[in-house]
Protein backbone atom coordinates (compact mmCIF):
# COMPACT_ATOMS: atom_id res chain seq x y z
CA UNK A 1 0.00 0.00 0.00
CA UNK A 2 1.55 3.18 -0.85
CA UNK A 3 2.20 6.27 1.54
CA UNK A 4 -0.14 8.60 0.28
CA UNK A 5 -3.04 5.77 0.97
CA UNK A 6 -1.34 5.45 4.57
CA UNK A 7 -1.35 8.89 5.35
CA UNK A 8 -5.09 9.10 4.38
CA UNK A 9 -6.15 6.21 6.27
CA UNK A 10 -4.62 7.82 9.29
CA UNK A 11 -5.78 10.86 8.88
CA UNK A 12 -9.26 9.27 8.45
CA UNK A 13 -9.09 7.19 11.32
CA UNK A 14 -7.79 10.61 13.58
CA UNK A 15 -10.42 12.86 12.19
CA UNK A 16 -13.38 11.26 12.82
CA UNK A 17 -13.01 10.94 16.21
CA UNK A 18 -13.97 14.73 16.19
CA UNK A 19 -17.59 15.88 15.84
CA UNK A 20 -18.14 16.61 11.87
CA UNK A 21 -19.37 18.35 7.49
CA UNK A 22 -22.11 19.26 5.67
CA UNK A 23 -25.18 16.77 6.28
CA UNK A 24 -25.22 17.17 9.74
CA UNK A 25 -28.44 18.16 11.10
CA UNK A 26 -30.41 17.33 8.21
CA UNK A 27 -33.33 15.13 9.48
CA UNK A 28 -33.00 14.94 13.32
CA UNK A 29 -36.54 15.85 13.65
CA UNK A 30 -39.62 14.17 12.14
CA UNK A 31 -41.11 15.67 9.11
CA UNK A 32 -43.98 18.54 9.69
CA UNK A 33 -47.28 17.84 7.66
CA UNK A 34 -47.89 21.54 6.83
CA UNK A 35 -44.43 23.47 7.40
CA UNK A 36 -46.74 26.78 7.94
CA UNK A 37 -47.93 25.99 11.54
CA UNK A 38 -44.27 26.90 13.02
CA UNK A 39 -41.48 29.44 11.18
CA UNK A 40 -39.23 27.89 8.69
CA UNK A 41 -36.18 26.37 11.02
CA UNK A 42 -32.80 27.51 9.85
CA UNK A 43 -30.87 25.13 11.93
CA UNK A 44 -31.35 22.37 9.22
CA UNK A 45 -33.75 20.14 11.63
CA UNK A 46 -36.50 19.82 8.93
CA UNK A 47 -34.38 18.29 6.16
CA UNK A 48 -32.65 19.95 2.81
CA UNK A 49 -35.21 20.58 1.12
CA UNK A 50 -35.87 24.26 -0.05
CA UNK A 51 -32.80 24.79 1.60
CA UNK A 52 -29.12 26.58 0.75
CA UNK A 53 -25.88 25.26 2.46
CA UNK A 54 -22.42 27.28 2.37
CA UNK A 55 -19.58 24.85 3.47
CA UNK A 56 -15.35 25.57 3.91
CA UNK A 57 -13.36 22.67 4.05
CA UNK A 58 -9.39 22.21 3.92
CA UNK A 59 -7.49 18.91 4.81
CA UNK A 60 -4.91 16.70 3.16
CA UNK A 61 -4.52 15.44 -0.70
CA UNK A 62 -2.46 12.24 -0.98
CA UNK A 63 -1.65 10.98 -4.34
CA UNK A 64 -2.30 7.12 -4.96
CA UNK A 65 -1.28 4.94 -8.36
CA UNK A 66 1.71 6.64 -10.71
CA UNK A 67 1.06 9.84 -9.28
CA UNK A 68 2.76 8.64 -5.88
CA UNK A 69 5.64 8.30 -7.29
CA UNK A 70 6.33 11.89 -8.79
CA UNK A 71 4.87 14.01 -6.29
CA UNK A 72 4.66 14.21 -2.27
CA UNK A 73 1.76 13.84 0.45
CA UNK A 74 0.17 18.05 -0.48
CA UNK A 75 -3.05 20.26 0.76
CA UNK A 76 -6.15 21.48 -0.54
CA UNK A 77 -8.93 24.08 0.38
CA UNK A 78 -12.34 25.11 -1.20
CA UNK A 79 -15.40 25.87 -1.09
CA UNK A 80 -18.96 24.65 -2.17
CA UNK A 81 -22.87 26.05 -2.50
CA UNK A 82 -25.26 23.28 -1.93
CA UNK A 83 -28.95 23.14 -2.18
CA UNK A 84 -31.54 20.58 -1.20
CA UNK A 85 -33.59 18.82 -3.42
CA UNK A 86 -34.52 16.31 -0.97
CA UNK A 87 -35.43 16.11 2.46
CA UNK A 88 -32.15 14.12 2.47
CA UNK A 89 -30.17 14.96 -0.71
CA UNK A 90 -28.13 17.80 -1.60
CA UNK A 91 -26.97 19.10 -4.77
CA UNK A 92 -23.64 21.19 -4.23
CA UNK A 93 -21.32 23.35 -7.07
CA UNK A 94 -17.67 23.22 -5.60
CA UNK A 95 -14.22 24.91 -6.13
CA UNK A 96 -11.36 23.89 -4.52
CA UNK A 97 -7.44 23.80 -4.98
CA UNK A 98 -5.15 21.00 -4.38
CA UNK A 99 -1.08 21.62 -4.56
CA UNK A 100 1.62 18.75 -3.92
CA UNK A 101 4.83 19.42 -4.46
CA UNK A 102 7.33 17.38 -6.31
CA UNK A 103 9.82 14.34 -5.44
CA UNK A 104 12.56 14.61 -6.88
CA UNK A 105 12.71 18.13 -8.73
CA UNK A 106 11.84 21.56 -7.76
CA UNK A 107 8.07 22.46 -8.63
CA UNK A 108 4.61 21.32 -8.30
CA UNK A 109 1.20 20.24 -9.49
CA UNK A 110 -1.53 22.16 -8.64
CA UNK A 111 -5.28 20.62 -9.19
CA UNK A 112 -8.33 23.14 -9.33
CA UNK A 113 -11.57 21.25 -9.84
CA UNK A 114 -14.67 22.85 -10.54
CA UNK A 115 -17.31 20.01 -9.93
CA UNK A 116 -21.11 19.38 -9.01
CA UNK A 117 -21.93 16.75 -6.91
CA UNK A 118 -24.88 15.02 -5.01
CA UNK A 119 -24.63 14.08 -1.38
CA UNK A 120 -27.34 11.98 0.59
CA UNK A 121 -27.13 12.17 4.61
CA UNK A 122 -27.98 9.11 6.31
CA UNK A 123 -30.69 9.27 9.42
CA UNK A 124 -29.70 8.18 12.59
CA UNK A 125 -30.65 7.96 16.23
CA UNK A 126 -27.75 9.78 17.86
CA UNK A 127 -26.10 13.38 16.46
CA UNK A 128 -23.61 11.82 14.67
CA UNK A 129 -24.97 11.32 10.61
CA UNK A 130 -23.23 9.49 8.13
CA UNK A 131 -23.26 10.74 4.20
CA UNK A 132 -21.71 9.67 0.82
CA UNK A 133 -21.11 11.91 -2.11
CA UNK A 134 -20.62 11.74 -6.03
CA UNK A 135 -19.80 13.61 -8.66
CA UNK A 136 -18.49 14.97 -11.44
CA UNK A 137 -16.22 18.08 -12.79
CA UNK A 138 -13.43 20.51 -14.63
CA UNK A 139 -10.55 19.58 -13.66
CA UNK A 140 -7.49 21.90 -13.93
CA UNK A 141 -4.01 20.21 -14.09
CA UNK A 142 -0.74 23.00 -14.09
CA UNK A 143 2.49 21.01 -13.86
CA UNK A 144 5.55 23.57 -12.98
CA UNK A 145 8.79 22.72 -12.55
CA UNK A 146 11.61 25.59 -12.08
CA UNK A 147 13.26 26.55 -14.89
CA UNK A 148 10.97 24.97 -17.47
CA UNK A 149 7.46 26.15 -19.13
CA UNK A 150 4.50 24.78 -17.00
CA UNK A 151 1.89 22.51 -18.68
CA UNK A 152 -1.21 22.93 -18.22
CA UNK A 153 -4.42 21.58 -19.46
CA UNK A 154 -8.53 21.22 -18.81
CA UNK A 155 -9.56 17.29 -18.10
CA UNK A 156 -12.76 15.69 -16.94
CA UNK A 157 -12.77 14.12 -13.86
CA UNK A 158 -14.84 12.55 -11.16
CA UNK A 159 -15.04 11.71 -6.93
CA UNK A 160 -16.56 9.47 -4.59
CA UNK A 161 -16.34 9.94 -0.95
CA UNK A 162 -17.93 9.31 2.25
CA UNK A 163 -17.85 10.92 5.93
CA UNK A 164 -19.97 11.88 9.18
CA UNK A 165 -21.23 15.08 10.21
CA UNK A 166 -22.59 16.60 13.47
CA UNK A 167 -24.28 19.88 14.47
CA UNK A 168 -21.76 22.04 16.40
CA UNK A 169 -23.26 25.00 19.20
CA UNK A 170 -25.26 27.67 16.64
CA UNK A 171 -26.51 26.77 13.82
CA UNK A 172 -23.41 25.53 11.64
CA UNK A 173 -22.48 21.96 11.43
CA UNK A 174 -19.01 20.67 11.71
CA UNK A 175 -17.92 17.15 9.36
CA UNK A 176 -15.12 15.51 7.60
CA UNK A 177 -15.00 13.82 4.93
CA UNK A 178 -12.83 10.92 2.77
CA UNK A 179 -13.02 11.45 -1.28
CA UNK A 180 -11.23 9.62 -4.17
CA UNK A 181 -10.50 11.89 -7.38
CA UNK A 182 -9.96 10.44 -10.71
CA UNK A 183 -9.33 12.74 -13.17
CA UNK A 184 -8.71 11.43 -17.18
CA UNK A 185 -5.87 13.04 -19.20
CA UNK A 186 -5.40 14.27 -22.50
CA UNK A 187 -1.83 14.83 -22.94
CA UNK A 188 -0.97 14.82 -19.02
CA UNK A 189 -1.22 11.35 -17.29
CA UNK A 190 -4.44 10.56 -15.68
CA UNK A 191 -4.34 11.49 -11.99
CA UNK A 192 -5.50 9.28 -8.83
CA UNK A 193 -5.52 11.35 -5.55
CA UNK A 194 -7.43 10.86 -2.32
CA UNK A 195 -8.38 13.64 0.24
CA UNK A 196 -9.13 13.54 3.78
CA UNK A 197 -10.90 17.14 4.96
CA UNK A 198 -12.64 18.87 7.52
CA UNK A 199 -14.74 21.60 7.24
CA UNK A 200 -17.76 23.90 8.29
CA UNK A 201 -21.46 24.47 6.96
CA UNK A 202 -23.12 27.39 7.31
CA UNK A 203 -27.33 27.50 6.78
CA UNK A 204 -28.15 30.38 4.03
Amino acid sequence: MNRGLWTCILSLALLHTVPTSALAEASSRPHRNNPRDVPRERSWRGGFEGRTMLRFHGGISAPTGDFDSAVNTGWGLGASLGYGIGRSTLLSWGLAYHRFGRQFTDGHVGLTPLTMAVDYGFASSGRVRPWISGGIGLYHVSDTITGFPSDSENDFGFNAGFGIAMPTSGRSTFGTGFKFHHIAGSNLPDTDFLTIQAGLSYPL
